[in-house]
């Protein structure tokens, strides 16, 4: 499975995210995830391992309540999110 950073969003998917953030009163990073057949995905991760992680921020880890309205709205827009440290 390769993930990257969710480009180009619908704005009701970016509104539902936003509102996450309100809510919750954290900073959340959207990934969008697919998976590849192995031997092309093995090439791009080796790709990607050249340039580094995309995301710089330091993911924190929320406590039960917030992870399971993060993963309630991760199955209604269906990207991964993670929430990170501003």
């Amino acid at each position: 499975m390769i993930c990257e950073i969710a480009r180009n969003l619908e704005s009701d998917r970016l509104e539902t995210i936003e509102a996450l953030e309100r809510d919750l009163g954290l900073t959340i990073v959207a990934f969008s995830c697919r998976a590849l057949e192995p031997k092309r995905e093995e090439k791009l991760r080796q790709i990607m391992d050249q340039f580094g992680s995309q995301l710089q921020a330091a993911p924190i880890e929320p406590n039960p309540s917030q992870l399971e309205r993060i993963r309630e709205v991760e199955q209604a827009i269906g990207l991964s999110l993670v929430a990170v440290r501003p």
